[in-house]
């Protein structure tokens, strides 16, 4: 692609060079796309962070943003897409969450009964006796409130 600087200077938000990543991110494009040098054209870098890394790979913006709305049907389209992703992602995190939720109290509830089969069985503690209402001796337990009737020898 020719462009004269006048124009580059003039226009660069339709001619600047964006990298691969942001291809992907913005433009929702994958990597057999952007690497066909028919379909869409670049220019490949050093990279600038480090010498031992892939080279960049660097496009036109103009022509990225055009095949983009070819592929999705215009910016609605991909605004749409991007949209419907996003749900997806925000689902897929929301049940992943409630699945940890869900064994945190799976294993939680396991071990709080393992904690009272360890314990043992419940051991009364009956106080003294009363006589109620109807003239009937009764014991009560003081930790979980059985009343027993009983009778005075």
């Amino acid at each position: 692609m020719n462009l004269c600087p006048i124009c580059k200077e003039r226009y660069p938000e339709k001619y600047s060079l964006i990298t691969k990543t942001e291809a992907k991110e913005d433009y929702l494009l994958t990597d057999p796309e952007l690497k066909d040098t028919e379909l869409l054209p670049h220019w490949s870098k050093p990279n600038p962070h480090k010498s031992t890394w892939n080279d960049m790979m660097l496009y036109v913006r103009e022509m990225v943003e055009a095949y983009a709305f070819k592929k999705w049907d215009g910016p609605e389209g991909l605004d749409a897409e991007y949209e419907r992703r996003e749900a997806q992602k925000k689902a897929k995190k929301e049940k992943k969450f409630k699945e940890k939720l869900a064994d945190l109290r799976r294993r939680t509830l396991t071990s709080t009964k393992e904690r009272k089969r360890q314990e043992g069985p419940h051991k009364h503690e009956f106080g003294s006796t009363i006589r109620d209402s109807e003239g009937k001796t009764v014991q009560k337990c003081s930790t979980c409130g059985l009343v027993v009737e009983t009778e005075e020898l």
